[in-house]
């Protein structure tokens, strides 16, 4: 009771700006990895980079990058060793941790992420794994090891002014990201996260229709060099 009380104290001191602007979004080329920055044509890749929170409506983490998650299955009745379910793209709590590169490779997001766990459940097999957004709308975080919907990149516009850098979204409409709050626990490296989920088409929550969960803020995705 008293750490829920502590978080509740906590979120009504974070400093909350309703700065997610309305824009224009410009779907782009997907196909290759020409429309990215930092894109080698030579190899048709774009990358690596990092991507960063920015417009937040919670200030507190405006410019924080990227880090990630992981769930981990284990049955000691059956299974020799834990395994790591999926994975996921999320952003921390405090901004000088160690992050986690995403590239683009022949058109497909990848992250440079852990895709297995040791006897010892400690991450291992780290390689560049194809991200995905997750199939359910309303939970549409972007994730590896899952089967899913391919992300995209977006131009932003106020007006008839282009908005500096790319944004990255999904179904040819959406940049705009929902950043809930979670505590630290074994597949997040023992650090505090923000789960972050795309808002779009049927993102509302299915049961009682709202777009937003309790404590949830929004923000773009940039993808920064």
């Amino acid at each position: 009771m008293l750490t829920e009380l502590a978080f509740a104290s906590l979120l009504a001191t974070i400093p909350l700006a309703h700065a997610t602007p309305d824009v224009t979004v410009k779907v782009l080329p997907s196909e290759d990895c020409s429309a990215f920055p930092g894109y080698d044509a030579a190899t048709n890749t774009a990358g690596p980079w990092t991507i960063q929170l920015v417009n937040s409506d919670n200030t507190a983490i405006e410019g924080f990058s990227d880090t990630s998650i992981y769930a981990i299955s284990f049955n000691p009745s059956t299974d020799p060793k834990p395994s790591m379910r999926w994975g996921t793209i999320t952003f921390p709590t405090r901004n000088d941790i160690a992050k986690t590169a995403l590239k683009c490779d022949a058109g497909v997001l990848k992250g440079w992420v852990s895709t297995d766990l040791t006897a010892a459940g400690a991450p291992t097999n780290t390689q560049w794994a194809p991200l995905v957004l997750s199939p359910y709308p309303y939970d549409a975080a972007l994730m590896w090891k899952v089967d899913g919907d391919t992300p995209q990149i977006f131009e932003h516009y106020v007006g008839d002014v282009k908005q500096d850098g790319v944004f990255l979204g999904g179904y040819n409409t959406s940049t705009s990201w929902g950043l809930k709050y979670y505590p630290a626990n074994a597949g997040s490296s023992r650090q505090d996260y923000y789960y972050s989920r795309l808002l779009g088409p049927n993102s509302a929550d299915p049961t009682t229709g709202a777009p937003l969960s309790a404590n949830e803020t929004t923000a773009f995705i940039k993808i920064t060099t």
